[in-house]
């Protein structure tokens, strides 16, 4: 009985330890997972690693990647996501910085206005700006800025040169430019004769320190998968291009070549090769899974635009693969599916669902801002809409929503009431 008791719990540690690898491997990136079969390769005689076509297209099979990287500049969106990845250990903070990521310009000044990054990225402007604050002190300094002014503050903030003068100066650049010195002097309280002096402690700063690096256009992260529409729907397929791979080479050596340690060592060493191919595979089969099941789901938002967002968890696609949440939560974090349109992380294929009273049909809180800034955006500045009327417009285009709902995502939206913006219409 201790025997056969003894051996039992042995099979389950087994089965518990490459189970907990299979799920480290799945929540992997492509150059994590690259990283460990690289490591893994160069210890395991039965193993070869070959790295992803995409690479190898680049410079033919001997090409090194990472004296590629020392001979060229990094690219600039390399170089902010690497930073991310430090800076940010909230993954939903991470996933907004990505956002403000995406929408750099060469410059490194952000190609949209805050409030635009902030809505698509679902968050309120407070968590937005917060996230936003630390980005902006990444290096070098100057990065993230909303436009020229806000990117020299930011340096002389960095150089402790950011007196009042200096920060006048610089809000009001345009006068410099024009040569309006008097009216500049004015406002920086001094005579036009310091305006010189003023200019040259900003003289040396970079206007645009995007410029230093490489603009070649490279995703956030290498998309793993991609999504294509035919004639007959969506189809989803794994990315090989990106895909890291590896060969089990069988062991073809008579046992007798060797003496029964060395046979043991062999036998160890095949059995990890072959384990960590059926991990791989595993990890390729889940993601295939979990990415068809959001792009069927939500092929309205694949065509539409986010309106047409259904409400959708983890918990939904865990429970229509037979899979627990936590293993989707891996398959899906900080992954990129390749569009038509462009590439989007399957975290922005979820939507968690608005309360829509009683018999109403769920739909989902990006469907609900958005149409909330819609109607708001069209709305008669002299008669904005009230959260009342936004409900009753609500109900007609066939979405439940609660007054207090519609309220609360006014805000998250920063758009003030229907009482203040016609104050605000009047005063314009």
């Amino acid at each position: 009985m201790d025997l056969v008791q003894t051996l039992s719990q042995r099979q389950s540690m087994q089965m518990g330890g490459q189970m907990l690898h299979s799920l480290a491997i799945l929540g992997m990136s492509s150059q994590d997972l690259s990283d460990h079969l690289v490591e893994q390769a160069s210890s395991n005689p039965y193993l070869a690693y070959r790295a992803p076509s995409a690479f190898i297209a680049r410079g033919g099979a001997d090409f090194d990647a990472v004296a590629a990287v020392a001979a060229h500049k990094p690219s600039l969106m390399a170089h902010v996501v690497d930073q991310i990845e430090m800076a940010f250990t909230n993954p939903g903070d991470r996933m907004i910085a990505l956002r403000f990521a995406e929408a750099l310009d060469p410059s490194g000044w952000l190609s949209q206005p805050v409030e635009t990054i902030a809505l698509g990225a679902g968050v309120a402007m407070p968590r937005a700006e917060a996230v936003l604050s630390v980005l902006q002190g990444f290096e070098p300094a100057g990065l993230f800025a909303r436009d020229l002014s806000d990117c020299l503050i930011i340096q002389a903030r960095e150089e402790d040169i950011l007196t009042w003068e200096v920060e006048t100066l610089i809000r009001h650049i345009n006068l410099l430019a024009e040569n309006r010195l008097a009216e500049l002097a004015d406002l920086c309280d001094c005579e036009p004769s310091d305006i010189p002096e003023i200019v040259k402690l900003i003289r040396h700063l970079n206007p645009k320190p995007g410029l230093a690096f490489d603009h070649q256009p490279t995703p956030v992260f290498p998309p793993d998968l991609i999504a294509l529409r035919g004639p007959e729907g969506w189809t989803v397929e794994l990315n090989r291009a990106t895909s890291p791979r590896i060969t089990v080479r069988e062991d073809r050596l008579p046992d007798g070549k060797a003496d029964k340690g060395a046979r043991a060592e062999r036998r160890k060493a095949l059995a990890e090769a072959r384990a960590l191919a059926l991990a791989l595979e595993r990890r390729g089969d889940t993601l295939l899974r979990t990415a068809a099941v959001l792009v069927a789901r939500q092929s309205a938002f694949l065509e539409k635009g986010t309106a047409h967002l259904v409400p959708l968890t983890l918990e939904d696609v865990a429970s229509e693969l037979g899979l627990h949440a936590s293993t989707i939560s891996r398959a899906v974090s900080g992954r990129m599916i390749q569009t038509p349109v462009r590439a989007l992380p399957l975290r922005a294929f979820f939507s968690r669902a608005v309360s829509t009273g009683a018999g109403g049909e769920a739909v989902s809180r990006d469907s609900a801002l958005d149409f909330v800034q819609r109607v708001v955006g069209a709305e008669d500045p002299a008669n904005p809409l009230s959260d009342d009327a936004i409900v009753v417009l609500a109900e007609r285009a066939g979405l439940r929503l609660a007054r207090r709902t519609v309220a609360k995502y006014r805000s998250t939206l920063g758009l003030a009431s229907s009482y203040e913006r016609r104050r605000a219409a009047l005063a314009g």
